[in-house]
């Protein structure tokens, strides 16, 4: 018997095509899934290895770009250190994708902002390649991307590479090392380094919950309409199908819902949010 591709709960194979140390406790996976499988930047897999759970990864890819599907995976618990023992030629197990995606409609036209702090790059890293390839449809495009320190920077290749194609990059980090000549501090504090009418531009936010709440309340405060500022609210989840209660805020799970939301949805439905 078949797989049954409608069946939400259904598992499917996908084999590890190679795996990369980004750095010590983040890999990334690049892996062919059995069948066809269709996405967007944003959405999400549930990853699992047999036998050792299953955990929601943002997809890093983007459909058109690549073959194959990039999963980015960082070492935080049981099953992501089972994850990390995975090798080349291997088998690991998908659910999805699942989510609602971020929206390109609301940036045609428009100035783009990217603020990404730490992992939070890697679900903007499927939206950046995919507006990248289709930039005349937008005005200007920036990244602000701040890490912890200089070694824990992801994506350099790809960062060279935006901006060869015209992106305008500002990079912060929080703790300096003898070698880093860069600018440091949280990217709340360069926001003024992005050259833009930000109540005309649009933002897409991805990192940590306390670094999402202060840029939302940083780009309303410099005008930026509240349907015009798009995050993730992806760290809330844990099964993927709203059946688990993790990501249940105001009236609604955040994994079905979800995961990216407009701060103007954000507070209509008051899942989250300054």
């Amino acid at each position: 018997m078949g797989l049954n591709k409608k069946n939400i709960y259904m598992p499917f194979r996908a084999s590890v095509k190679e795996v990369i140390d980004t750095r010590g406790d983040i890999k990334l996976f690049k892996i062919i899934p059995e069948r066809k499988v269709g996405y967007s930047p944003g959405q999400f897999f549930m990853v699992s290895k047999w036998g050792a759970g299953e955990i929601p990864i943002s997809v890093a890819s983007t459909e058109g770009l690549q073959k194959h599907i990039e999963l980015v995976i960082k070492k935080v618990g049981t099953v992501t250190r089972a994850l990390h023992t995975v090798k080349a030629g291997d088998t690991i197990w998908l659910r999805g994708p699942y989510g609602n995606g971020f929206s390109t409609a609301v940036a045609k036209k428009k100035d783009v902002v990217f603020i990404a702090g730490g992992i939070g790059i890697v679900p903007l890293r499927s939206l950046i390649n995919l507006i990248l390839m289709h930039k005349k449809q937008y005005k200007k495009i920036f990244l602000l991307y701040g890490a912890k320190n200089p070694s824990e920077i992801l994506f350099e290749q790809d960062i060279n590479a935006w901006e060869k194609k015209r992106m305008e990059v500002v990079l912060t980090v929080d703790e300096k090392d003898k070698k880093w000549k860069g600018r440091a501090g949280p990217v709340t504090e360069h926001l003024d380094r992005i050259k833009t009418d930000f109540k005309k531009a649009c933002a897409y936010v991805c990192g940590p919950e306390i670094m999402i709440e202060n840029t939302i309340m940083a780009l309303s405060v410099r005008g930026m309409p509240d349907k015009s500022i798009v995050t993730s609210l992806e760290a809330r989840m844990k099964c993927g199908i709203g059946k688990c209660g993790q990501c249940y805020r105001g009236t609604e799970y955040i994994c079905t819902n979800g995961p990216v939301y407009t701060y103007d949805e954000i507070k209509k439905r008051k899942v989250y949010g300054p």
